[in-house]
């Protein structure tokens, strides 16, 4: 009986994604795009049954989900679709590479690409690998091409990360040991070094070595690193820290960054809600609240308008 009953489940979850399919190529066939309909089903299915939406679309219609997305809208709310069918290091990749490509380089979007993967070793893979097989290059490569030392390093090294155990228990005679090279690179200057120790470690290891300088310094060691570098390397090892010491958080702040002031930083808005949707989302959301004089839904709702606004709001 039980088996019957997980058999049957399972058909119902299949027929449920094909018809969801076949609902979302109605809405993008003829005249006009159904754009509410596009909405309300990619952002209350889950990510790995919007990719099996996306994968069944692609057996059934001449064009790929995403393909006939981009022919049928625009803009912002294009974008946000797209982070909604695609495999999340797939869609950072792009980013990335959209960072990258032409004159100029946007060093912010590259350090919070990273910066949103970097909890999860097979992200972080994913983003490699699909660069390459889509751009016949190595991101490390386009990185070495694009920025100069000591940004270059981070974000390479970052990419290099081995896979850690970041339940396992955190060595703390190598806390302290690090501490020590920590004070000994600081007072030389020595970015590179700073860089190479913080990317060879942990993350536990590293919201354990802020808490120690802290405990030994009376004063953060962001701070110090910021007092000691600018521009993109000062917020990227900045940004480090912080995903190092409360992932959440930074997220937040980072939401809050892409909202404040004049103008929206609707990129960094998109992929923030976007890539956290079905994972943490809610803890941001609340953190955010708890931040802030405004409410996150609040503010989405006064920073964006139209069917981008709708996408955001609908996945909080």
């Amino acid at each position: 009986l039980s088996s019957d009953v997980c058999s049957s489940s399972l058909s119902s979850g299949i027929n449920a994604e094909y018809g969801d399919a076949d609902t979302l190529e109605d809405a993008m066939s003829g005249w006009g795009t159904d754009e509410l309909v596009i909405i309300n089903i990619l952002t209350n299915r889950a990510y790995n049954t919007r990719l099996r939406i996306a994968n069944y679309y692609e057996s059934r219609y001449s064009d790929t989900l995403w393909e006939d997305i981009k022919s049928e809208t625009s803009g912002t709310f294009r974008t946000a679709l797209k982070a909604l069918v695609m495999p999340e290091a797939r869609f950072l990749a792009e980013e990335m590479r959209n960072a990258m490509k032409g004159w100029g380089t946007n060093e912010d979007t590259l350090i919070l690409c990273l910066m949103l993967s970097l909890p999860d070793y097979d992200t972080v893979q994913g983003i490699k690998d699909y660069y390459q097989t889509i751009y016949d290059t190595s991101l490390e490569d386009a990185i070495e091409d694009e920025v100069s030392s000591p940004f270059q390093e981070l974000l390479v090294e970052i990419i290099k990360r081995p896979k850690f155990d970041e339940k396992a228990e955190v060595d703390e005679e190598g806390v302290k040991a690090d501490y020590n090279d920590m004070i000994e690179f600081i007072d030389a200057r020595r970015i590179v070094d700073i860089v190479y120790l913080l990317t060879s470690r942990s993350l536990s290891h590293i919201s354990m070595l802020q808490e120690e300088y802290y405990q030994e310094q009376g004063v953060e060691l962001y701070t110090v690193l910021e007092s000691i570098t600018d521009h993109h390397i000062k917020d990227g090892l900045v940004s480090f820290m912080s995903v190092a010491s409360d992932y959440p958080r930074y997220c937040a702040y980072e939401l809050h960054n892409s909202m404040d002031g004049s103008g929206t930083d609707e990129g960094s808005l998109t992929r923030i809600i976007t890539t956290r949707a079905d994972k943490d989302l809610k803890v941001i959301k609340t953190l955010y609240d708890e931040m802030f004089d405004k409410s996150l839904y609040q503010a989405i709702y006064d920073d964006t308008s139209g069917d981008y606004r709708r996408t955001l709001l609908a996945l909080l």
